[in-house]
């Protein structure tokens, strides 16, 4: 989506964000964005950057999530539970949570690249439109 306003064009594209709701539960939701198009391929690489990270710290969470206890005791044990059930994959463990901000920012590049792709059609239509018939 383009958006006039502002005094430039800029492209709209809707991300996906997860935020607290009601009674401590996590909900989905949507945001509005706007970027200058030259700004655009920039911010996809930040994105697709962000994601790498995301993906290399989950092989890292995979490690914790499969570790020993350091001791034989029981405390030792218990503590090794419980880092794996915060690291874990429940809901607010940070595997979730690592896989929703994957699928979050892999919904956002998508837009954004739809919306440069849309940007990049009109702005090539109405540049053919106004060169010379022959």
């Amino acid at each position: 989506m383009l958006d006039a306003g502002g005094g430039g064009r800029k492209l709209g594209f809707t991300a996906d964000t997860v935020a607290g709701g009601a009674g401590g539960g996590f909900v989905s939701t949507k945001t509005r964005f706007y970027v200058e198009p030259a700004e655009a391929e920039r911010l996809l690489d930040g994105l697709k950057l962000a994601l790498e990270k995301l993906l290399d710290v989950k092989r890292e969470t995979e490690q914790i999530l499969f570790g020993k206890p350091p001791g034989k005791d029981v405390y030792s044990g218990m503590a090794t539970l419980a880092i794996q059930r915060a690291a874990g994959s429940e809901e607010g463990g940070y595997a979730w949570a690592n896989l929703k901000a994957q699928e979050a920012l892999e919904k956002t590049i998508a837009n954004i690249q739809q919306a440069l792709d849309e940007y990049k059609g009109t702005d090539s239509a109405a540049a053919d439109a106004l060169k010379p018939k022959d």
